[in-house]
Order: structure tokens, then C-alpha cells, then sequence
């Protein structure tokens, strides 16, 4: 698998999938082709009006826009349903792929966002955004082509400068409307803060403030998110009006431009009139849409962020899965935490990692499991690196039971199968037995098929430490490696749990802060001083 990082630097674009690309620009046509469209009904509706045309020619030109505009916006709908499904298989494909250890709590967060907020976003470019950027410009720019057609050159032109000055005056009337909003939104985000914190702490303040003095830094919240809102206000009322005489200005200067060069021809006035009002009708939109682009700007960015991640190289030429389960780590070094770690962990054996906070026993056991490869030095299983070896298969050579227990909504039998889909509810309650989920599985007459709630709230930190050790137990691979997997288990659970793991016939890899001799250690890795 390729580091997939080609595009980082390219237009945010070249990150959607190449059939997303290409659904956008058939309906990008279809919006210029419906803009192209209605300035000709309206351009032919002029001529009708100035030559006294009958009705038939306006008709029809109507229905073909009207048609147009019909089926180009149900596209864009179901084009946004598309492109949707489209982000989230390449969502899906690049964090299959992804190295584990790019998975850092920013990242997560970053993809939450995406998965929650930004690809259900895209669904409104197909049918509105680009019906802004593109309908918006081109259908004024069509109608002043009408303009000339129907009144000559000159009143085109003066029509074109008109809109101009029109856009631009929109254009910054709603940025300065939006700089006083943002203004606004932090202000109340301010007060927000300052009320939790009110009512979070109210028992402090007033005790060591008093009634009175507890309230004030509050107050003080409320007069600032007053003054903004006075501002926002003041700058809406002053955006709306310049935003109105803008929107009127082409066709006041067309009909006084006309009327001062004589022209006596009122059917041809009323006929540039309707295409000037038509051509200055979308350009409060357009305003509002070059707003906007930077937020789909940095959705498009933020879209190839965590779709261009790097990625663990697969083997060009994969080998074949070991048949000896030796675990080979030699010189093995990683920044910042290890350094020429070497060490032999036969098959069967039960190894402690050992050494204190920040000395990279989690990270040595990410680089055996291959969330990523090291730096200097080679892991191998057998006779095979991990490196030679797919994925896939090393995935079904390792349980894995990290230090903070994944449990997912359903039945506490769902989240054991995970680690055997093929598994029978017996095997099932065998494996939960062991885990010593006894109690869980006779409290309730629903047994293995009782909710754990939701993500696992139903259950105690216990509880979900030993349903993910019996999702590993199930699995039954050569390999169990536990990070922390007892913490929060009592003496008694945890010796229980530790002696069923003593008669696998697996090699347990364990790190504890706790004493290590309940295990029974026939090896001891110690990177205190790697």
C-alpha cells in the first residue's frame, strides 16, 4: 500500500474521488446550461414585449428553462446522496489503511468532525452551492447579452457596470454584517462559559463572595453581549439598507440612463427593465455564497487531511503465514522513547514489560502488533519480518486487550463475537465464563444477549476490562498481548483472570503496574533504561 500523501499540496478538490469529480461537473454543466437557458426565456420574453411578439415562442422557451431547472436540481439532490456515499467509502478505504499510530486524539476528533458534520455538508454542493457559483454569475452575464440584443451596446455595457457596483456593494455590506456577527457569537459563546461556570461553582462563589459579588464577573458577560448585539443590530440595519439600494441600482440607472438619452420607446424600457431586474435579482446571493467559500474551502481541507494519511506499506511480495511463533525483535529503535531494544520471546512464553511512565512499553507493543513499523530495526514471527507479511494476516496471529476498553452498543454477545464472527452462543459463554463474567451473565434471564447500553455504559470499568479480555480469549490466536488489561479489576478477579490466562497455550505479552509476579513471568523486558 502506498504512503498516500501525493496530493497534500494539490487543489483541496483532488481529494474528493475521482467519480465525485465527476458527478460535480455534470451537474456544474447542467447549472450553467439552466442559466444559459433562462437568459434566453426571459431574453425572448423581452424581444415579445418590445417587437409584440406572440406568446407562442415565450412559452415555449419558458417550459425548455423551466424543464431545465427541474431536472438539473432533482440531479443535484440525488448527486449529493452520491457524493456523500462517495466521501464516505474514501473516508472508509484511507482509514482501513492508515497506520494506528496516526490515530492521536486530534486525529480522532478531526474525523468525528468529518464524519458527523463535514461530508453530510458536501450533500448541499451539488444542489445549492453550485447553484450559487455558477447559476448566480452566469445568468447576469447571459441577460446582459440579452440587454445588447434587445437595446444595443451601450445600454448592455452601463447594465454590465451597474451589476458590477451592485455585486461589489452587496459583497461588502454582508462581510461587514458578518464580521459584527462573529463578534456577537463569541461574545455570547463568552457568557455561555462564564453562566456554566456560574452554576458549576455557584456554592464557592457565594460562600466566598456573597450573593451580590458572586453575580458580578457574570454581569459583566451580559453588558458585553449586549453592546455586540447593539453593534450586530446597527450593522444589520446598515447592511440591509445598502444592501437594498444596491439591489435597486441597475434598474434605477438603467431607466434613468435610457430615459436621458431620449429613448421614447417605452415597450423597449419596460423590456431592459425586466432583464435588468432579473439580472440583479441573484447577486444578493452570490454575495452571501463568496462568503462561504472559505468554509467549504477549509471542509475540502480538512476532507484531505484525514483522507491523505500515511499508510503501512503492504509486501509486494507477501510470505506465507509462520508456522513458528518465536517473536524476533532486533535493534529495534523508535523516537522518542526506545532504543536498540533487542530480545527473543519464545513461543508459549509469558513476557512482562516492565520500566515507568513514558519509557515506551505502549509502544513497544504497538510496533509488534504493526500499528507501525520502527524506525530502525526489524520485528519478525517466526522466519517472516512483519513487514513481508499482509496485514491480515498478522491481525489473525494477535489478540490484542488495550488499556482502555472498547466497548460497543449492543449485546454483551455482539461484543464478544467480534473476536470470532463464526462463534456459537455456547463458545461465547464459555469464553465470557472464563473472563469471569459470571455474575453479568446470571443477573439478568437474557444472559450472553443482555444490552451492555450504550457503548458500554450499563457496565462497570471492570466489567468492561473482562468483557474485552473474553473478545480476545474468543479469538484464540498464538499471540495475547494485554496493555494494562486488569487495572481495574479487584485482587481476587484479577488472580482469577491471570490464572486462566497461565493454562493458554498462547504467549502472553503483558505490561502491569501493578506486582508482576501473580503472572508468573518467564521473561522480563525492562525498558527503564532504553
Amino acid at each position: 500500500m502506498k504512503h498516500n500523501m501525493d496530493h497534500v499540496n494539490n487543489s483541496p478538490l483532488l481529494a474528493l474521488p475521482a467519480s465525485a469529480r465527476h458527478r460535480l461537473l455534470n451537474v456544474s454543466l447542467g447549472w450553467i446550461l439552466v442559466a444559459g437557458l433562462e437568459a434566453f426565456a426571459y431574453t425572448v420574453l423581452a424581444l415579445g414585449i418590445a417587437n409584440h411578439w406572440p406568446p407562442l415562442w415565450v412559452l415555449t422557451s419558458a417550459s425548455l428553462a423551466i424543464l431545465a431547472t427541474v431536472l438539473v436540481n432533482r440531479s443535484g439532490y440525488l448527486t449529493g446522496v452520491r457524493l456523500a456515499g462517495d466521501l464516505y467509502t474514501a473516508l472508509g478505504h484511507a482509514l482501513a489503511q492508515t497506520k494506528l499510530s496516526w490515530f492521536t486524539n486530534d486525529h480522532r476528533s478531526k474525523i468525528a468532525s468529518m464524519a458527523g458534520q463535514g461530508i453530510p455538508g458536501f450533500m448541499s454542493i451539488p444542489a445549492h452551492q453550485l447553484q450559487s457559483f455558477l447559476h448566480a454569475p452566469c445568468l447576469p452575464l447571459c441577460l446582459v447579452i440579452g440587454i445588447g440584443a434587445v437595446a444595443g451596446l451601450n445600454v448592455a455595457l452601463i447594465a454590465c457596470v451597474l451589476l458590477a457596483i451592485s455585486l461589489v456593494v452587496q459583497f461588502l455590506s454582508q462581510r461587514a454584517l458578518k464580521r459584527a456577527d462573529a463578534q456577537r457569537h463569541t461574545a455570547q459563546s463568552n457568557t455561555s462559559a462564564a453562566t456554566l461556570e456560574f452554576v458549576d461553582h455557584i456554592e464557592l462563589l457565594r460562600t466566598a463572595a456573597g450573593p451580590v459579588r458572586a453575580i458580578e464577573r457574570l454581569e459583566q458577560r451580559w453588558e458585553t453581549q449586549e453592546q455586540a448585539l447593539t453593534k450586530t443590530n446597527l450593522a444589520s440595519a446598515l447592511a440591509i439598507f445598502i444592501s437594498t439600494l444596491a439591489s435597486v441600482l441597475p434598474m434605477t440607472g438603467i431607466a434613468v440612463f435610457m430615459i436621458l438619452s431620449e429613448s421614447d420607446h417605452i415597450p423597449t424600457l419596460l423590456a431592459v427593465l425586466v432583464l435588468t431586474g432579473r439580472a440583479a435579482a441573484p447577486l444578493s446571493e452570490l454575495a452571501t455564497a463568496g462568503l462561504g467559500i472559505n468554509d467549504i474551502k477549509a471542509s475540502l481541507d480538512n476532507f484531505q487531511q484525514v483522507t491523505n494519511t500515511p499508510q503501512l506499506a503492504e509486501p509486494t511480495q507477501p510470505k506465507a503465514a509462520p508456522t513458528e511463533y518465536d517473536i524476533f525483535i532486533n535493534q529495534v529503535s523508535q523516537t522518542p522513547v526506545l532504543e536498540n531494544i533487542k530480545a527473543t520471546i519464545p513461543a508459549g512464553s509469558r513476557v512482562n514489560i516492565s520500566g515507568p511512565s513514558g519509557s515506551g512499553k505502549s509502544t513497544l507493543l504497538e510496533l509488534l502488533m504493526r500499528f507501525d513499523d520502527p524506525e530502525v530495526g526489524v520485528i519478525s514471527i517466526g522466519d517472516v519480518k512483519l513487514s513481508d507479511m499482509p496485514y491480515e494476516t498478522l491481525a489473525s496471529l494477535i489478540a490484542y486487550v488495550p488499556q482502555d476498553p472498547i466497548i460497543f452498543t449492543g449485546s454483551l454477545a455482539d461484543n464478544i463475537r467480534i473476536g470470532d464472527p463464526e462463534a456459537s452462543d455456547q463458545d461465547i459463554e464459555a469464553a465470557a465464563r472464563q473472563a469471569a463474567l459470571d455474575t453479568i451473565i446470571d443477573r439478568s434471564p437474557e444472559g450472553i444477549h443482555q444490552s451492555v447500553g450504550q457503548q458500554g455504559n450499563a457496565l462497570s470499568g471492570g466489567e468492561r476490562q473482562r468483557v474485552t479480555i473474553a473478545r480476545a480469549l474468543m479469538k484464540k490466536a498464538p499471540i495475547l498481548i494485554l496493555d494494562e488489561a486488569t487495572s481495574a479489576l479487584d485482587e481476587k478477579t484479577e488472580q482469577d483472570i491471570i490464572t486462566t490466562l497461565n493454562y493458554l497455550a498462547s504467549t502472553v505479552i503483558f505490561v502491569t503496574h501493578r506486582d508482576a509476579t501473580p503472572w508468573h513471568p518467564s521473561q522480563t523486558i525492562d525498558l527503564s533504561n532504553s
